[in-house]
């Protein structure tokens, strides 16, 4: 059974993942993108707070690095997410999902641009090459009608993208 775990959990992390392109679709519907970025963000605030409270991994010297974390809270979270929800009604839910693999893209070229100690290779450039071509095919900008693959959705995910990628 101890076999399957991993590929189990693998399954139910795509199943989140995955479904979070088509909450977001649903949500653009009814209420405005800040509203959904605030719902998200909170609603992943309060139980990590919580929890860390709970484990007193939170202390008040920490606050001197509040700099920081807010720094990467916008990063990692709230603005990243901001372009995909105005992505998101613009898009196939699918194509948003592999647009967004761009993101270990993004942070491997960035990586490499601004840690010194990042050594790359010809077998990783190749990777990150193919990763981008599949990522463009995937878009979809060379059909007869450039706005057929509505252009605006896919600068809106890789845009996203690389800002998460940064974090």
């Amino acid at each position: 059974m101890n076999k399957y775990i991993p590929i189990i959990a693998f399954g139910i992390l795509g199943l989140v993942w995955g479904s979070n392109f088509i909450y977001m679709k649903w949500a653009s519907e009814i209420i405005s993108p800040l509203q959904i970025v605030f719902i998200r963000v909170l609603f992943g605030f309060i139980p990590v707070v919580c929890y860390a409270f709970f484990v007193k991994a939170i202390k008040l010297e920490h606050l001197k690095y509040s700099f920081h974390f807010l720094v990467m809270s916008l990063l990692g979270t709230t603005i990243y997410y901001y372009f995909y929800i105005k992505a998101s009604p613009l898009l196939l839910s699918g194509v948003m999902g592999v647009l967004s693999g761009s993101i270990p893209l993004f942070t491997f070229i960035l990586a490499y641009i601004f840690i010194k100690d990042e050594k790359i290779n010809s077998t990783m450039v190749f990777g990150v090459i193919m990763g981008f071509i599949g990522v463009v095919l995937i878009a979809n900008p060379f059909n007869q009608n450039l706005f057929q693959s509505n252009i605006e959705g896919v600068i809106y995910v890789t845009v996203g993208s690389l800002i998460v990628g940064s974090s």
